[in-house]
């Protein structure tokens, strides 16, 4: 994923941020998001549903200012907590420059940070990277709540390479941008240390063709974050007033014609706030799609079981499917699931494209 451009003066890199469901990885990017000068932050795409924040991934890209012309852009994504997401966890991994460890300081979140952390270093073992060299930092979160994990105990648990860490408020920002500062400074330390490219502190050989970058820009760019700041951003301890996460739309996965008309009505239905209909739509669009007629539900569980749609997506879908009053967190989970299922006929060939 990193690069050194010399023709654009661009360094790209990926950050992704890692830890146990509900721990604080989204909340973090949305700090980010309102704490960053509009000027420099994209969109902070997200889909939310109620057993994790976060289904499948978070993405915020940020451009810092030049500094001797150079500009970073960096790629943040958040993984999903849940275990049964580790499919997700490991695609949105490949090819990250560097890892923010987001702890859950509840001692009942005890076992599930362990977990997340194992999980972390065996699948960066799968893509062939090293947990012992590959840049990390802790983030130890929800530090605002009572009888919490000692930070010793999670620092024996969590950090046996005795990395940064940082005490963090999520929802207030206490040191969200430590965290980002830091792995920031590691990462671009870890690709020089690559070869990707060098600092002209270093006396090279002119054989060595990694384009070189003066000192003085690595420790440039990574102070921008300090300032660069939105002076307008939102107060502390506002998440619950963060603008709208928007930007892609599940029907844009559709070809243009009759199929992704129902899929813009669902999705229009959720923007109106008319939830009950679009997770009537979303119920119509199964039973046309996947073949289910009344008094067959044997048959469409094992059409959904073939496709290798998770089980407990279905049933979640069937409980929301009767109720009177759905919420928007409803109608979003029935837009992402007959979007997996659309998806996932297409991948086994059932899908014929207009």
């Amino acid at each position: 994923m990193s690069s050194i451009n010399l023709h654009t003066k661009e360094i790209n890199i990926k950050v992704v941020y890692y830890g146990p469901g509900l721990g604080g990885k989204t909340t973090s990017l949305q700090y980010i998001h309102r704490a960053l000068r509009p000027d420099l932050r994209g969109q902070l795409v997200s889909l939310a549903t109620g057993v994790d924040r976060t289904l499948y991934f978070d993405f915020l890209p940020v451009k810092l200012p030049k500094v001797k012309d150079f500009t970073i852009r960096m790629s943040l994504y958040t993984v999903p907590g849940q275990v049964h997401y580790n499919a997700t966890r490991k695609l949105v991994l490949q090819g990250c420059d560097g890892v923010v460890f987001v702890a859950d300081s509840q001692p009942v979140r005890h076992e599930a940070n362990i977990e997340s952390m194992q999980n972390l270093e065996d699948n960066l073992r799968g893509h062939g990277l090293n947990p012992e060299t590959v840049p990390l930092v802790l983030q130890y979160n929800k530090r605002d709540l009572n009888n919490l994990l000692p930070i010793n105990r999670m620092e024996a648990d969590l950090n046996k390479r005795k990395l940064p860490a940082f005490e963090s408020i999520a929802l207030t920002g206490q040191g969200i941008f430590g965290a980002m500062k830091t792995i920031t400074k590691l990462v671009l330390s870890d690709l020089k240390r690559k070869g990707i490219y060098q600092d002209d502190s270093t006396r090279v050989s002119k054989l060595k063709r990694a384009p070189v970058v003066s000192s003085k820009v690595e420790e440039g760019l990574v102070s921008q974050l300090d300032t660069q700041l939105d002076t307008q951003a939102p107060p502390q301890g506002s998440a619950e007033k963060a603008p709208p996460i928007s930007g892609i739309r599940f029907s844009e996965l559709w070809p243009p014609g009759q199929s992704r008309d129902p899929i813009l009505s669902i999705e229009s239905a959720v923007e109106r706030g008319e939830h009950k209909e679009a997770v009537r739509r979303s119920d119509g669009w199964l039973r046309e799609n996947v073949g289910k007629t009344e008094g067959q539900e044997a048959t469409m569980a094992e059409a959904l079981l073939m496709l290798g749609v998770h089980g407990a997506h279905y049933s979640r879908f069937r409980d929301i499917v009767p109720k009177e009053a759905p919420t928007r967190e409803d109608s979003l989970f029935c837009l992402f699931f007959v979007t997996d299922i659309e998806l996932r006929m297409r991948s086994v060939g059932l899908r014929i494209e207009e």
